[in-house]
């Protein structure tokens, strides 16, 4: 009877300590104000190669699930989509020009640390962080009937730092904003998903060989959604 007891505590006791351990998640509708896409970040001539198109007012959507680990320090894991897609106009493939469909797909996935800070109240909270993230990223082309596929997982890394601030709506739920700067760059090996793009009534043969491209998340990006307490 007294181990069953003990044992019972010991249950609650790491109950309690698993409540105020996991803190909160948040889900966020966010914008991102600019970002740069290189179609050929590796060709021979300088000027070819710092040429971009700036892609602006990128939406995305993102979930993060945060972790007590001191009295006023907080750890975060973030996941996020985001998409961006342009016509680019009359682009020469040698034999043939066309309008192709050009973007990236990126999945961001961060871990922050975050710290509270003293001079908050009770309606409002003030949160500062920073932290690293690796960045999968995906090109997009498209051609009439062919796409551009990816021949290897494209990974980017970098750093993030994120000012926070949160408006307490009820005790178990925020309505909570957020400005995050990062500026991930990363590399893309790709391939045609045919060897032949047929426009018009006409059929012209394109190169399966692998071609880069590079996608660089430079821009600032603002938050908003609602955290729930757990």
């Amino acid at each position: 009877m007294k181990l069953k007891i003990l044992f019972l505590c010991l249950l609650l006791n790491d109950l309690s300590y698993a409540q105020d351990f996991l803190q909160d998640i948040s889900f966020y509708f966010n914008y991102t104000n600019t970002s740069k896409l290189f179609l050929q970040p590796k060709s021979s001539d300088p000027v070819v190669r710092a040429t971009y198109n700036e892609l602006r007012d990128i939406y995305s959507f993102s979930c993060e699930i945060r972790f007590r680990i001191l009295e006023s320090v907080f750890f975060g894991l973030w996941g996020e989509f985001m998409q961006k897609t342009f016509t680019n106009k009359n682009i020469n493939f040698g034999a043939f020009s066309t309008d192709t469909k050009d973007g990236y797909r990126i999945f961001p996935v961060e871990v922050s640390l975050y710290y509270f800070l003293p001079f908050s109240t009770d309606k409002f909270k003030f949160y500062m962080g920073g932290g690293a993230g690796i960045y999968f990223a995906n090109y997009i082309r498209e051609i009439e009937n062919i796409t551009a596929v990816n021949n290897r997982v494209n990974l980017g890394y970098g750093i993030q730092v994120s000012v926070i601030l949160d408006y307490i709506i009820y005790n178990f739920i925020s309505l909570r904003t957020q400005i995050r700067f990062r500026d991930p760059e990363i590399d893309m090996k790709n391939k045609y998903s045919n060897n032949t793009v047929t426009i018009g009534n006409r059929t012209y043969k394109i190169t399966m060989q692998n071609f880069d491209t590079k996608v660089n998340v430079d821009g600032i990006t603002f938050s908003v959604g609602i955290s729930c307490k757990l």
